[in-house]
């Protein structure tokens, strides 16, 4: 099971299942964050969805993630704000707010059956890095402090992990790839 990252700060877990459907490259996936499992690893998913998913999600948002609006509310805020606007019921101003400010770029999970009932946003600037996650129904959050681009890293490097893996299975090869581990 390679993990990327720390899991006491921030980390990715991985694992291609044995019977894993060639390119499909089914398997279980998983964040840890502040020494906490966050996703169904158990439930398994399609590692090249995770693969794609999180290719949008870095090369479209990283470093990206500030927003002046953010920086002096409190984690539990934070949260119900960007839940409500990018997944509930905003109200006209948020929701007009959150389109004309981008706050999707703030959502870090991957749209895969593994994190259905969980959420994290990061917001992060030059000096600060915050990461939120609840797990539905997002009465607990969660607010572990890190170091700014430290996420971004952690998921370019299992993009990089996945990639090599969706590769080999894409030229029909078996192997598992290379495993990268911090």
């Amino acid at each position: 099971m390679p993990v990327v990252g720390q899991p006491s700060r921030f980390a990715v877990e991985y694992d291609l299942n044995e019977n894993h459907g060639g390119a499909w490259m089914f398997g279980r996936f998983c964040y840890w964050i502040g020494g906490r499992q966050v996703g169904e690893y158990d439930l398994g998913t399609s590692l090249r969805d995770v693969l794609f998913q999180l290719e949008l999600a870095v090369a479209r948002n990283k470093g990206l993630r500030s927003s002046r609006r953010f920086n002096a509310r409190s984690a539990v805020d934070v949260f119900r704000l960007l839940h409500a606007a990018l997944f509930g019921a905003a109200d006209l101003n948020n929701a007009e707010v959150a389109v004309e400010e981008q706050w999707a770029r703030h959502d870090i999970v991957p749209p895969v059956d593994v994190f259905d009932s969980w959420k994290c946003f990061l917001v992060e600037d030059e000096q600060t890095s915050r990461l939120f996650f609840a797990r539905q129904p997002y009465l607990e959050v969660t607010e572990i402090k890190l170091t700014p681009g430290e996420v971004d890293a952690v998921l370019e490097q299992a993009v990089k992990a996945l990639d090599n893996i969706h590769e080999h299975q894409s030229r029909g090869r078996a192997t598992f790839g290379v495993a990268i581990d911090e």
